[in-house]
């Protein structure tokens, strides 16, 4: 959501800043400032002191990342509003329905810095089935589909049969 934000609300003015743009790697604007080579830093920095919108918007982006970083649900409510507050007070159009729509998922957010937890576990399984499906190139019913998850997935082994 915030990389389509950032697309939108750069390309105007990157229109008008060639010479500063990132036009070998547009994705660059979507990387996390720590994953910036020296080249894309200088770069980005050229953008920065432009004042850009892209540059406003990477680095509202930035800004939101520090709220999973609080260490109390009490403090990363309190960055959470101040940062919404910030981005919902500026002139970029695209960011400001990207807040609107996190502050919808507001309490999703704070059960994350709460329980610090994520579905990567649901994902990778998800992904085992699906590459199950795949190898298996598909399944007469859902009921060996499901043996096949169980016995996979589930490390059962053959030897206990006998």
């Amino acid at each position: 959501m915030l990389a389509v934000c950032l697309a939108q609300s750069g390309c105007t003015q990157m229109y008008f800043c060639r010479f500063l743009t990132f036009s070998a790697n547009p994705n660059v604007m979507l990387k996390n400032s720590e994953n910036l080579t020296d080249k894309q830093k200088i770069k980005f920095m050229e953008i920065d002191h432009a004042n850009l919108l892209t540059a406003r918007s990477w680095k509202m982006r930035e800004n939101f990342i520090e709220v999973f970083q609080k260490q109390t649900v009490e403090e990363a409510s309190v960055f959470f509003d101040a940062w919404h507050e910030n981005v919902v007070k500026s002139n970029i159009t695209p960011m400001k329905k990207i807040a609107k729509a996190l502050k919808n998922y507001k309490q999703g957010i704070l059960n994350i810095v709460k329980y610090r937890i994520t579905n990567a576990r649901a994902e990778r399984f998800n992904g085992s089935i699906q590459k199950l499906i795949t190898v298996g190139q598909g399944y007469r019913n859902f009921h060996n589909l499901r043996i096949a998850i169980l016995f996979f997935n589930g490390k059962l082994s053959l030897s206990s049969l006998g």
